[in-house]
């Protein structure tokens, strides 16, 4: 009997998500499913999310922990202590983007050092969508590269991707009856494929979402043309730095030219950038009539939770996201103008002034609700 052939029937497998923070289940631990399977034909896999004792849960022979950002860290490190304690036998494997970010910390803690970066052997697999981990998933997950050819100096790609390659078969990971496709890429318009994999994609005939954005400085016509013989539902672009004004101006005409659809742009701010930067690339696209998401620069270290970068502090940051959490729909800037202006202010100047008012106001109803100081009437 070969390899092959043997039953695994008896071996089972925990696969687990400690905490679930996005719409997407956790795709690592779906290609491992499916490496799995594939290698130990018959065994049971099982997808859980957190802590939790399950009746057909029994004795797996390995457990894995995925993770996804670094300030979860001492989630995971529960995770592996709670099924070490109740799974003396088994063997723990931990992964995932977080993990591979802060790997000492982890293995000063619970003596398991993380795996860092892709897991080769389960890259080459496709997910195993039959595992949803409590999502209702109707997007097939994939790439089409992996790593980027760009260093940017606030983004960890490199060290978990060093390399950048194109993956040939992708489209084996597309479940036909789904009617998304989400692609991951980390620069999808650098790919030495993008016009193979453009005219695969069009053949496929799927709505299609670039969910990490697409480099605005690499969009030029001549690519418009083939990229929005697609479907594309948003179109995500990025506005990482005042200086890249430019080429996404550039960008957002050229979509303008050839497609009709929203327009949202990933900004980053709280890294070398300064709250006057911030406004003055949130007003641009306002005035272009696109959507912003803000995205806050956080450092993969477990020493500092949140911080403010270098130019900014605590007092901002919090108004600030006060006012994505208060006034705008998950997160994004309206498109609406006046709307904009009432709450940003006119220039760089009253966006600062506003965002300390509303810490200011934010600070007094906290102190009211606590009745701290405040009189009866007050409270009132």
């Amino acid at each position: 009997m070969t390899i092959a052939e043997m039953n695994y029937s008896r071996y089972k497998f925990l696969l687990v998500e400690p905490v679930a923070k996005t719409s997407y289940p956790p795709l690592g631990l779906m290609k491992i499913s499916t490496m799995l399977k594939e290698r130990y034909k018959g065994c049971q896999v099982i997808g859980q999310v957190g802590n939790s004792l399950e009746s057909r849960i029994a004795n797996p022979k390995k457990i894995y922990i995925t993770s996804l950002f670094t300030w979860d860290w001492k989630a995971v490190v529960e995770c592996a202590k709670y099924y070490k304690h109740n799974f003396p036998n088994s063997e723990i494997l931990i992964g995932g983007i977080g993990a591979s970010l802060v790997q000492e910390d982890i293995f000063n803690k619970i003596k398991i050092k993380p795996h860092k970066g892709l897991y080769d052997e389960a890259e080459s697999c496709s997910p195993d969508y039959s595992l949803t981990f409590g999502r209702k998933n109707g997007a097939s997950i994939t790439f089409t590269s992996r790593g980027c050819p760009r260093d940017c100096g606030f983004c960890s790609v490199k060290e978990l991707e060093p390399r950048f390659f194109v993956k040939e078969e992708w489209e084996k990971d597309i479940k036909e009856e789904y009617p998304t496709i989400v692609f991951w890429d980390n620069n999808f318009l650098a790919s030495p494929n993008f016009e193979k994999d453009c005219i695969k994609i069009e053949t496929i005939n799927k709505k299609v979402d670039f969910n990490q954005g697409l480099d605005s400085r690499l969009l030029n016509e001549e690519r418009a043309k083939m990229l929005f013989k697609i479907n594309i539902d948003p179109i995500r672009l990025a506005f990482d730095d005042v200086n890249y004004e430019n080429a996404v101006l550039n960008a957002i005409n050229i979509v303008k030219k050839y497609s009709k659809k929203e327009i949202m742009v990933y900004v980053l701010y709280n890294f070398l950038d300064k709250p006057e930067e911030l406004y003055y690339r949130i007003n641009l696209l306002n005035k272009e009539g696109a959507l912003s998401f803000p995205m806050e620069y956080r450092a993969p270290t477990t020493r500092i939770n949140k911080a403010p970068g270098t130019n900014w502090n605590t007092y901002l940051l919090r108004a600030f996201k006060l006012t994505l959490l208060f006034y705008y729909k998950k997160g994004m800037i309206t498109k609406s103008r006046n709307s904009f202006l009432s709450i940003y202010g006119k220039n760089e100047k009253e966006f600062v002034s506003r965002l300390y008012e509303i810490y200011s106001y934010d600070k007094k109803l906290k102190r009211k609700a606590k009745g701290i100081g405040q009189s009866e009437g007050e409270l009132t």
